[in-house]
């Protein structure tokens, strides 16, 4: 996803990976430590708990990293050069869709989830084939680590093709309708958005008190309903923005063009 680059911290890991700068953010460890704190439970026994959250946070790591790179390497395919941040619920391509043409944004916003499918597909073949043949001692451990990997690379770019700002989805969303109604198009594609987040948020709330709204999401709780919640206000912000820029068009124009 893309939104505002976070400020520098002390505490920030840098690297170079294929020639991108990646810099993590304190806080993408804490908020995917937490998230996994309580999935990978390790059945009562400490040491195998902390394994399991150690391998969740490193399957997570590597994942939202694949991602980001699909962006900015579809980013450099047009002529970019962007550079990722890991932050709070996932990353940032910074400078990937700096691109003037609408398609061109529209393939750097798909090409994250795009890869992690690729992933998705690479991963379940090896929990085919090396599952049977790993030994033992090691089947458990490499079973939760495929199983995570599973889920992280097919859930997480499904909900970020969702058409909500500023997802991938609904970056992509804006590009279609711009391309349709160049006039009109942000202005519908953040309102779908504000719509769509609310009442994911309103679904995850009611999840939260063990009546769903909608019934066969999979997701819910009280995170995801601060996460969409957070989302829908962003986009409501984005549409009263388009709002009065729409009408400072209308007030600049000539009176036959009305």
């Amino acid at each position: 996803m893309f939104l505002s680059e976070p400020s520098e911290t002390r505490f920030d890991l840098r690297f170079w990976l294929f020639g991108v700068h990646v810099r993590v953010h304190p806080f993408f460890w804490l908020l995917t430590i937490l998230l996994g704190w309580d999935f990978v439970g390790g059945g009562g026994d400490q040491r195998a708990g902390l394994m399991y959250l150690g391998l969740w946070v490193v399957c997570v790591f590597v994942s939202i990293l694949i991602h980001e790179m699909g962006h900015v390497f579809m980013g450099r395919l047009f002529g970019t050069h962007g550079h990722i941040v890991l932050y709070s619920f996932g990353g940032l391509a910074i400078g990937s869709n700096a691109l003037n043409r609408g398609w061109q944004r529209f393939l750097v916003s798909f090409a994250g989830p795009l890869i992690q499918f690729f992933v998705l597909g690479v991963t379940i073949l090896t929990f085919v084939i090396l599952l049977p043949r790993v030994p033992p001692a090691w089947h458990d451990p490499t079973k939760k680590t495929l199983k995570f990997l599973i889920e992280i690379n097919l859930f997480w770019p499904l909900l970020n093709l969702l058409p909500i700002w500023p997802l991938d989805g609904g970056q992509m969303a804006r590009e279609v309708f711009v391309g349709i109604t160049p006039r009109n198009g942000a202005y519908i594609s953040f309102a779908l958005s504000a719509c769509v987040a609310a009442v994911l948020a309103v679904h995850c709330l009611m999840d939260a008190n063990g009546h769903p709204l909608i019934s066969f999401l999979p997701f819910g709780g009280f995170y995801m309903a601060m996460w969409f919640g957070y989302f829908s206000y962003m986009s409501f912000q984005g549409l009263q923005a388009e709002s009065a820029r729409r009408q400072q068009y209308r007030d600049d124009e000539f009176p036959w063009e009305r």
